[in-house]
């Protein structure tokens, strides 16, 4: 290894760890005027607070939520269990989820919230897609509907929710004050999706999540019109469906279809 990686990797470790700070102070010259040791804290803290801002960035409603000094102890702490892996700051912050189910237990929607953030942020980075319009779908003979499968847009994702995280996201985004954090007797999925650039919810029935998930996994039509059937008659199955496809392309869920 060179001088030069041997000072590149000295430097890094030291800003993501404090790993061998004693050892790489010898690269660094002394001016006479202000220590080695506070130059290179300067450095140190600098990259943390470069972090704390894209971790701002990425959970805004989560920051006003738990207010500026517990989101700055979070943070920090989270920096130091996952420091960066990534050559792209956007993507810093994936783990805040699991990480604050583990360290802040006393408040459990902070990792909901933090699910539905990041969640909203992949759909508006999601790659864009042709969507499927309507006048195509009517387009396909009705014989050939049973075998339909559909590809949906990237930004589709499903979010399970046992709180009122989305009454208090919706609070904290008109700059109101949240009702306080309540939980559920049961779970709720949103459906988070893209529309002109803009990220877009909303919750599910357990019916229709469940036809979506077979859907997005592959079942044709057909089959998500049988699986119906366990609590509806075919008549009344197939119309569901139906409903559920239409209100699906009406969003811009699916790109395409496949025979």
């Amino acid at each position: 290894m060179s001088e030069l990686e041997q000072l590149q990797s000295g430097f890094q470790a030291y800003l993501m760890n404090n790993a061998n700070g004693a050892a790489f102070t010898r690269f660094i010259v002394d001016d006479g005027k202000v220590s080695v040791e506070k130059r290179l804290g300067i450095y140190f803290d600098a990259y943390r607070l470069r972090l704390i801002e894209a971790l701002s960035a990425a959970y805004p409603k989560l920051k006003m939520l738990l207010g500026d000094d517990l989101f700055n102890t979070v943070a920090r702490a989270y920096i130091s269990d996952y420091p960066s892996v990534y050559r792209n700051i956007r993507w810093y912050g994936d783990k805040l989820q699991l990480h604050l189910l583990f360290t802040l237990p006393q408040h459990p929607i902070a990792a909901e919230m933090a699910n539905f953030e990041w969640a909203l942020a992949l759909a508006f980075d999601a790659e864009d897609v042709a969507e499927l319009k309507l006048q195509d779908l009517a387009a396909i003979p009705t014989g050939d509907w049973g075998a339909l499968q559909f590809s949906f847009q990237p930004a589709l994702q499903l979010v399970p929710l046992h709180w009122n995280t989305i009454a208090v996201w919706k609070a904290l985004d008109a700059e109101e004050v949240p009702p306080a954090p309540s939980e559920h007797d049961h779970y709720t999925t949103w459906l988070i999706w893209r529309s002109e650039l803009n990220p877009q919810f909303r919750s599910l029935t357990e019916a229709e999540s469940a036809a979506l998930q077979m859907a997005m996994k592959g079942a044709s039509f057909a089959e998500i019109c049988a699986d119906l059937e366990i609590e509806l008659s075919a008549d009344e199955a197939m119309l569901t469906a139906a409903q559920y496809l239409a209100g699906w392309v009406e969003n811009g869920l699916i790109s395409e279809v496949v025979l």
